[in-house]
């Protein structure tokens, strides 16, 4: 057998054994594609809600407050005037400290007051002497008169010299009434009860008719007034408050078309602990303004309000019942308008608008756009955006949570400094 020939034969079998180069290929492409399966079934993300504090809606009876600048008033401002002419002999009062009433703040020059008194008692005693003798007169005239032993014109002068000095003798005490009243006025007694401003005039000065009239001012401040004006349309909501004839009446026959009790501020803007009751409401509307006064009266034992200070005073209108009641810090204001985030009951964070009501002390009145139960984010939405997933929590899960995850860093930090001092 040839070389040749053997050749041929050999050659089939070694084609047979070794697997060609084109399915060498796809099996290469195959083993490549499985690994890359794998390897991206091992690196697929798992998505972590964010976690983010929440508040549910709920619904309450919320006041409806109007809030006005007021000015503070002495209840009672009396001038102190002289009423009777003469020098100032003595002031016994400390300007701008409290006075009581019927306390003495000036002493006119009094003597020639006394002076006219005195003459004026000696008149009385001797208009008496002479009432006195014409009573005897009369006394002694009567039974002879009555015997025939004295003649009628005897009698009837008798009669008319008594009545003479009886008027002689009211005259003169009238006199003397108002000569001590003259001479009381000397005298200068505070009228209430308050503080007593600065005097108006030194020691000496002349005053009264011919001279200084006015004194000094008494301002009563407890209670002290606080007014304020408030608009038609306040007034309206504040008639509404009163759903009975007889509270409209009652109102009105008191001289306060408005009902209520008023909170003040402080300097401070603190809240002063009394509160004030309407006691007066102008019964006409300022033209000009379209608004009309309101007085209210308050407590002020301590003396922390003086008149003419500045508040801010509030007044509750009206209430609303039913009312959807979110926190302040629950919204967010774009263009667009206000918007609250809620979180879904699968978690998912929706952006919705809102329409507001009204805003006050109790939080956000929302019109429309929420329902009772929903849940609003109140911290944590910088987190969040729309269409993403959230873990709602409350304020003490929250806080909770927090605390949990700085232990956990605490006990990594010190484990870390514990291997760098071994090494």
């Amino acid at each position: 057998m040839s070389h040749s020939s053997l050749s041929n034969r050999i050659k089939p079998v070694v084609e047979m054994a070794a697997p060609p180069l084109k399915c060498r290929a796809i099996g290469a492409i195959l083993l490549s594609s499985l690994f890359t399966l794998t390897a991206c079934e091992e690196v697929a993300p798992t998505i972590i809600p964010k976690s983010v504090v929440v508040e549910q809606v709920t619904t309450a009876t919320v006041p409806l407050y109007g809030n006005y600048i007021g000015i503070t008033k002495a209840s009672l401002d009396v001038e102190v005037r002289a009423r009777v002419n003469g020098f100032v002999e003595q002031k016994s009062f400390v300007e701008g400290s409290g006075v009581k009433e019927g306390s003495v703040l000036y002493q006119i020059d009094n003597k020639p007051y006394v002076a006219v008194v005195n003459r004026l008692k000696a008149n009385v005693e001797s208009q008496r002497s002479v009432l006195e003798k014409a009573q005897r007169d009369v006394e002694r005239l009567k039974p002879l008169y009555e015997q025939d032993a004295a003649s009628q014109l005897d009698f009837d002068n008798a009669l008319s010299v008594l009545s003479q000095a009886k008027s002689s003798l009211a005259a003169s005490k009238a006199e003397l009434e108002e000569a001590q009243l003259e001479l009381s006025y000397t005298s200068i007694r505070s009228p209430i009860s308050g503080l007593v401003s600065r005097s108006e005039v030194d020691i000496g000065a002349l005053v009264g008719s011919n001279g200084q009239s006015l004194l000094t001012r008494v301002k009563q401040v407890d209670p002290i007034y606080v007014t304020f004006n408030m608009s038609a349309l306040d007034y309206l909501n504040a008639r509404r408050r009163m759903t009975s004839y007889s509270e409209k009446k009652e109102a009105e026959s008191e001289g306060k078309a408005v009902e209520g009790f008023v909170t003040i501020t402080l300097p401070d803007n603190s809240e002063y602990r009394y509160l004030g009751d309407v006691r007066f409401t102008d019964p006409s509307v300022n033209p000009e303004t379209g608004t009309f006064q309101v007085r209210a009266e308050l407590p002020n034992p301590d003396k922390e309000l003086l008149p003419g200070q500045y508040t801010n005073v509030r007044i509750k209108l009206n209430e609303v019942n039913n009312a959807i009641v979110i926190p302040q810090k629950a919204t967010q204001v774009e263009q667009g308008g206000v918007y609250v985030m809620v979180v879904l009951p699968d978690n998912m964070v929706e952006r919705r608008f809102i329409v507001i009501d009204h805003q006050g002390p109790m939080g956000v009145v929302v019109k429309s756009g929420l329902k009772p139960g929903e849940l609003v984010i109140v911290e944590g939405m910088h987190r969040v955006r729309h269409g993403q997933l959230a873990e709602p929590l409350t304020a003490a899960q929250y806080l909770k949570q927090e605390d949990s995850k700085e232990k956990e860093q605490a006990l990594k930090q010190q484990e870390l400094e514990q291997l760098q001092e071994q090494q």
